[in-house]
């Protein structure tokens, strides 16, 4: 009976040991990869009211999906990108620190009315700013929706602040 037990419970460390999807350990050097979900999908308009512009998104909207954000991930594709959504009671100036953040990305703030505010252009992970230590250039005002792309594609893709405005679906 002792050997039963003893076989079951080898067993269950085992399977709970197993390597998960969304992380790879290296040992004692762990290296986690958060691999892109998509849970949406992401429009940039124009002045007009036109789409120019849609990719698909991950979406943060509790406090542990903000957290988390885009760390832990070493690419995005092109047409990537995350949609951090806040509470009417959390519009502020958001401001960005890029933890374990390791591709350079485009921080765009926008106002609860879906207009771009501001973009923090190519953040680099970890890199000195003003704030120092990875913390990127904040919204200038009010921010409720922030959206984060490849570092460089907001201006390769022709978002302008004070005029482009994003909408977005959810899919299953």
């Amino acid at each position: 009976m002792k050997k039963i037990f003893f076989a079951l419970g080898i067993i269950s460390l085992v399977i709970s040991c197993e390597k998960k999807d969304a992380a790879v350990s290296d040992g004692a050097n762990e290296v986690v990869e958060i691999p892109f979900k998509k849970e949406g999908e992401l429009e940039f308009i124009n002045a007009k009211g036109e789409a120019f512009k849609k990719i698909d998104i991950e979406i943060a909207e509790t406090n542990n999906e903000r957290a988390r954000g885009l760390m832990d991930r070493s690419k995005m594709e092109e047409n990537n990108g995350m949609i951090f959504i806040f509470g009417d009671d959390e519009i502020r100036p958001h401001t960005f620190y890029m933890k374990n953040t390791r591709i350079p990305l485009d921080i765009m703030y926008f106002s609860k009315d879906s207009v771009l505010i501001n973009i923090a252009r190519n953040a680099q992970p970890g890199a000195d700013s003003e704030q120092g230590g990875g913390t990127v250039a904040g919204a200038a005002s009010d921010s409720k929706f922030v959206v984060e792309i490849n570092g460089g594609l907001a201006d390769v893709w022709g978002i302008k602040e004070g005029e482009t405005k994003i909408r977005w679906n959810t899919v299953n």
